[in-house]
């Protein structure tokens, strides 16, 4: 918020309320708001559980539901398993957050997920993010969570001992359990298309408040349309 009262000086009379007058060259510049995560995009109580952003930040996802997963295996790649969730590409220490509210049920390490967090939803599914290089603070088995609570971090550990990783690029697992694990992928499209649709349609709206010298209206915008993330791990 201290960026916000910044621009509020800067734009002088329009942020005490006077008539609004056209922002100079170097008042727009200013108002180019810096590298941040959009706020979470909520759509039926749920949201996209990578934080997006306003930079070029890849986020990748296909729907890879049930291909074979292979290891090697004295000498033989055998396959394991087949994969029960979606993997969603991102740049390591990209913030994950719960897509529903709900309470952590499990967290830590196993073999193949590397560090993980499983979460009992309210609608009683359990919803599993894997390969964590990072844990958000205050998240602990029990705890309470809500749409768009930071869990950690995007990385890729996993399949091998505790703090094993590199053996793939980062991503994020996500998958969801009812009475059997279900495809997530048509969710996902969902909620990225919803949150796409929603930070592209407030971003060309603070274009036109920066352009016009709003700094009060452009604030609030700036409130509305980008997350105050907890500053913890290694980001982007």
């Amino acid at each position: 918020m201290r960026r916000l009262t910044a621009l509020l000086a800067i734009l002088g009379l329009a942020a005490q309320g006077s008539p609004a007058r056209p922002a100079t060259p170097a008042q727009q510049a200013a108002l180019v708001p810096p590298p941040a995560y959009y706020r979470p995009v909520m759509l039926d109580g749920m949201t996209f559980p990578v934080a997006r952003s306003n930079w070029f930040s890849v986020i990748e996802f296909d729907n890879d539901w049930h291909e074979p997963r292979l290891r090697l295996i004295g000498g033989k790649w055998r396959q394991v398993g087949v994969h029960e969730g979606t993997d969603i590409s991102a740049e390591k220490g990209t913030p994950v957050l719960s897509a529903s509210e709900g309470r952590v049920e499990a967290m830590g390490w196993t073999f193949y997920s590397g560090d993980r967090v499983g979460i009992r939803g309210v609608d009683g599914n359990y919803y599993f993010y894997a390969h964590l290089s990072a844990f958000a603070p205050g998240i602990a088995v029990g705890a309470p969570v809500r749409p768009g609570t930071v869990l950690g971090l995007v990385g890729n550990t996993g399949y091998g001992d505790s703090g094993h990783e590199d053996e793939f690029p980062p991503h994020l697992h996500f998958g969801i359990q009812a009475s059997d694990w279900i495809n997530p992928y048509p969710l996902l499209v969902r909620l990225y298309r919803r949150s796409a649709s929603v930070t592209e349609a407030r971003e060309r709206r603070l274009a036109r408040l920066a352009d016009g010298g709003r700094g009060r209206a452009f604030a609030g915008l700036m409130e509305e349309l980008y997350a105050d993330f907890p500053a913890f791990g290694e980001y982007p």
